[in-house]
């Protein structure tokens, strides 16, 4: 096989896996742990004496003295109450926690895999969604999902991080890194459609790399989506532009 030939098929493969990047098991710069909105393991607790507490524990008929001690639930609840009781209040006084689980398509995991059986995610009952629990001689509220009928489902402003850069970013380079191989057969030339090829290469193992270094501590998901948002943006914005002269340097040759 020719080396023209081989950056050909190179070319094509990167451009595949951009086109593809964004619906893979693990979406390419995707977080490494499972996201929707609202969040899906949110777990917001009250106290007892608060006017949150008395208000839905008289609205629902909850027995206050039926509350389940912290240590009579399994180790992963425990500690998702024990760090949901430890945080401030917000404004509205509640105290909330979102438990990261890893999604089943990371490796490598440094929280858990599956959220706890003792509480109801998701949509549910009142006696589902709320359970009283005692932390320290305190009893608490503490609410895990949304009652039935609320409306869950995703909108578009509701997708992931990944979905945006993949739709905005990766997905047309990967539309660029193919285009300029077509043109390149003709052309001959080759030095472009390598360079994008691999800057497009870059990405995808970029884009890979993200979920292990926010698992490994490196830095929070939250702390690289942005300028990992601006970087595949301005990269594609180069790439469009890149190809935009090559097409426009085929035209005029072609022409005379």
């Amino acid at each position: 096989m020719d080396g023209s030939r081989r950056r050909l098929i190179v070319g094509l493969v990167v451009g595949v896996l951009l086109l593809t990047s964004g619906v893979v098991p693990h979406p390419v710069f995707g977080s490494p742990y499972e996201t929707s909105e609202p969040a899906p393991y949110l777990h917001q607790a009250v106290p007892e004496g608060s006017d949150q507490f008395d208000r839905l524990v008289g609205l629902y008929e909850f027995d206050p003295a039926s509350s389940t001690p912290v240590g009579d639930l399994s180790p992963v609840a425990r500690d998702a109450v024990e760090r949901t009781v430890d945080r401030e209040p917000d404004a509205d006084g509640w105290r909330r926690y979102e438990l990261p689980v890893c999604r089943g398509s990371v490796v490598v995991c440094d929280s858990v895999r599956a959220p706890p059986a003792d509480f109801e995610y998701g949509e549910g009952s009142p006696g589902d969604v709320f359970q009283l629990v005692s932390v320290d001689g305190e009893s608490y509220l503490l609410q895990t999902g949304v009652q039935t009928g609320t409306d869950l489902r995703d909108g578009i402003g509701d997708q992931p991080a990944s979905t945006y850069l993949w739709l905005g970013g990766l997905l047309p380079f990967g539309v660029v890194v193919i285009a300029s191989q077509a043109i390149a057969q003709r052309t001959g030339e080759r030095r472009l459609p390598t360079l994008l090829a691999v800057a497009g290469g870059g990405l995808v193992v970029a884009g890979f790399a993200v979920p292990y270094l926010v698992v490994a501590g490196v830095a929070s998901y939250d702390a690289l989506v942005g300028p990992v948002t601006v970087g595949v943006i301005g990269a594609t914005v180069l790439a469009v532009a890149a190809l935009v002269a090559q097409a426009v340097r085929y035209a005029g040759a072609a022409e005379n």
